[in-house]
């Protein structure tokens, strides 16, 4: 019995010397942002609060597949017109395996689609490619139905969208360890078109918006 006791003695205070050494483990930070660079985030979302073809149809989904994000540096004042850098790239995944984005679930929330660490400088624009777009449509007919264009039926016109991107010409700065944050607020309602033929098509209209955060400067810009 008494050896019993002992055995416990000697294991609680293993338990607390355990715990103590917890205690005192220097707590993980996050990874610090390399000399020269600082964090990028870009988010996607809709602000439009309506999804309306005409008096007799209406949006149920809006969807958009993304392939490709760059950005352009800037250049210098000697004659250099800089280059265009790849924030990310899903170009490489099966076309199935490609991020599909419905607008109208992203009206009260925004998708991440970058976070990372890029070269510190001054950047004039992005480049989106949008490799698809599809809508869900509901008629207000006598005979109500839904109506999928972009799955099964004619695709919704994409001109060079997915070849040249879609240009989106906003300067933003990057600072040397700085984090900026860019909001695409893509609005569906007026991005897709219904044309004379009975055709859809996407004409993308798209606000810029641009933030640095954990730093003394900021600078809030929009820009269509």
């Amino acid at each position: 019995m008494k050896k019993n006791f002992v055995v416990i003695l000697v294991l609680l205070f293993l338990l607390i010397l355990i715990s103590g050494c917890i205690n005192i483990l220097p707590t993980l930070e996050e990874e610090p942002i390399t000399p020269g660079k600082g964090r990028l985030k870009i988010y996607l979302t809709d602000s439009s609060e309506k999804y309306k073809v005409n008096d007799t149809e209406n949006y149920l989904a809006v969807y958009i597949t993304i392939s490709k994000i760059e950005a352009h540096i800037a250049g210098d004042d000697d004659g250099d017109e800089g280059e265009w850098i790849i924030l990310r790239d899903w170009s490489n995944e099966n076309e199935s395996e490609l991020p599909v984005f419905d607008l109208m679930k992203l009206q009260d929330v925004s998708e991440l689609l970058v976070d990372g660490s890029f070269d510190a400088g001054k950047y004039t624009q992005l480049r989106l490619f949008v490799t698809k777009a599809s809508v869900l449509i509901e008629t207000k007919s006598k005979e109500s139905k839904l109506i999928e264009v972009g799955t099964n039926g004619e695709p919704v016109e994409n001109p060079s969208g997915d070849q040249t991107g879609i240009k989106l010409i906003h300067p933003f700065e990057i600072i040397e360890g700085g984090e900026t944050e860019l909001t695409i607020d893509f609005d569906a309602e007026k991005s897709i078109i219904k044309t004379g033929n009975g055709n859809y098509k996407l004409k993308p209209t798209i606000k810029l918006t641009s933030t640095i955060v954990i730093n003394t400067t900021e600078n809030d810009n929009e820009n269509e």
